[in-house]
């Protein structure tokens, strides 16, 4: 642990071992948000997140899109997570020890006017399903995707404004905080920020946290590669992570 001074403020810096053992801290229904361009790591920072947090009663739902995917496919190797091509998943015999989690990742037939339609309706019944049945992390590293392409935002909405009560957490990665809903960086009780050198993305960064802007945009200015500023929205702290 280290102290990074920003604009006359200290800001704590930790190691990303640090962050997750002495720092983390999740309760069932809180939505995490992580913004950052191509390269940034935020799937594999999702996925570290997941390794402390999920467990059989608090399992997590991965919404894989890619037809391959090989940050899911390394990550995944040896993890107590069930790969399924459909939701819900059905099983030929009873399992005798629950998962941590699924990998919920349709199959591909490579045409769009096939996929889009059948991914949709995979997809909803998973976000849909997690959120009625509560206990449930939904992890979607593609928001945009699942909003824009496959028109799943009011669903998404639903459990960012409603899912608290149920214990069912979205957890969420995008490029950019203008490419989502407005509630899924409002509502997140974690955020994780990369640097980015778009300009309106920082600006967007110093609105997004209910921080001090101009504290917010300068520690995000000069975060390296694969570093992240966290905010707890509802303790109102931040530190940065290092690789």
């Amino acid at each position: 642990m280290t102290i990074l001074t920003v604009q006359d403020t200290d800001v704590t810096v930790y190691d990303r071992d640090e962050f997750l053992d002495e720092v983390w801290s999740y309760e069932g229904g809180q939505h995490v948000t992580i913004i950052g361009p191509t390269g940034s790591g935020k799937t594999w920072l999702g996925f570290q997140l997941l390794e402390r947090t999920a467990r059989p009663e608090l399992p997590a739902v991965v919404l894989v899109m890619k037809p391959r995917d090989s940050t899911v496919e390394q990550w995944a190797k040896g993890k107590n997570y069930r790969r399924v091509t459909d939701w819900p998943p059905q099983f030929r015999e009873v399992l005798r020890k629950k998962p941590d989690g699924f990998i919920l990742k349709p199959d591909h037939a490579f045409d769009p006017d096939i996929d889009t339609p059948r991914h949709r309706m995979i997809f909803r019944r998973a976000i849909l399903g997690s959120y009625k049945k509560g206990n449930r992390i939904v992890f979607a590293d593609e928001l945009y995707s699942l909003c824009e392409e496959l028109d799943l935002d009011d669903e998404l909405i639903s459990v960012w404004t409603k899912g608290r009560s149920m214990e069912a957490g979205v957890w969420g990665a995008t490029q950019r905080a203008s490419h989502v809903p407005l509630w899924a960086y409002s509502q997140a009780t974690h955020l994780f920020l990369a640097f980015d050198p778009d300009k309106k993305a920082q600006l967007r960064f110093s609105e997004i946290s209910g921080m001090d802007p101009d504290l917010v945009k300068a520690v995000v200015f000069q975060l390296k590669r694969h570093e992240w500023l966290y905010i707890n929205q509802e303790e109102r702290t931040m530190c940065v992570i290092t690789a």
